[in-house]
């Protein structure tokens, strides 16, 4: 079983303000830079490296994991504020028949899960559980680098808030593609979900979900990580659907006692 703790910090005001053109041009040089880092050097893996210090890194990997991302938003609203989540995402498989089919259980629990109220400078955030999203991919055996999953993907209405989820039930297809080798692991999982149920007076639901990671091991169990979500709102008016984030970062993987331990930023 592995454990996994990951801190993504984001400022979403530069991703769809105008007025933050050179800031989002920094990122994108940075993100180009690390996608160059990616393509052209030769990650060394260590001899006698256990292979399942990697199965972490795959979705359809026949390890148990449980990661922990803690994500930050800054400059929310119109007066700057800050949203705050604890993605706790365990991942549980298991194994179908005897033909070597594995059946991949994801949750994602937001919680604690904090957002701006936006009323006033003053008022406070408004905290609880957010709303769960469970995932299972249904993966054939597979004897070469490529592998995949297909499957189901369900939003939950658990916010424990109405400001903290959308009140809807949603359900969509979800699709994971994973090509791996011992010094590199591509990832693409692609999801579309719609609500069917739940609270007339809240807007519909309909997400398209798209989250490519491109994971580069390096010397000594560290390894450089590229892992953007890509979400397209259809509810949302034209002009104003997609959110097209950049991102980059470096993670170390060790063990404490005999437990395996991931660390990313």
């Amino acid at each position: 079983m592995y454990l996994n703790l990951s801190t993504y910090l984001r400022t979403t005001q530069y991703l769809i303000q105008t007025d933050h053109t050179m800031k989002c041009t920094k990122l994108k040089i940075i993100f180009l830079f690390m996608l160059i880092f990616f393509l052209s050097t030769e990650g060394k893996s260590q001899e006698g490296e256990p292979d399942a210090a990697k199965e972490a890194q795959n979705p359809l990997g026949n390890v148990i994991s449980l990661p922990f991302q803690n994500n930050n938003d800054f400059g929310v609203g119109s007066y700057g504020k800050s949203n705050h989540v604890v993605n706790i995402q365990p991942i549980i498989p298991y194994l179908v028949g005897n033909k070597g089919w594995l059946m991949m259980n994801r949750l994602i629990v937001p919680f604690p899960k904090s957002v701006a109220d936006g009323s006033s400078e003053g008022a406070k955030n408004i905290t609880g559980l957010g709303d769960i999203s469970y995932t299972a991919w249904f993966a054939p055996p597979s004897k070469s680098n490529f592998t995949w999953g297909f499957g189901v993907t369900t939003i939950l209405p658990t916010a424990s808030k109405p400001e903290l989820g959308e009140e809807k039930l949603s359900l969509g297809p979800s699709v994971v593609l994973v090509y791996a080798t011992p010094k590199f692991v591509g990832t693409a999982v692609i999801s579309d979900w719609k609500s069917v149920a739940g609270n007339d007076a809240r807007s519909d639901v309909h997400v398209f979900y798209l989250q490519y990671i491109l994971t580069k091991f390096l010397q000594n169990k560290w390894y450089a990580t590229i892992a953007p979500i890509n979400l397209a709102n259809w509810e949302a008016p034209k002009g104003q659907q997609w959110i097209v984030p950049l991102d980059g970062g470096f993670g170390k993987m060790f063990n404490i006692g005999k437990q395996p331990l991931d660390v990313n930023a």
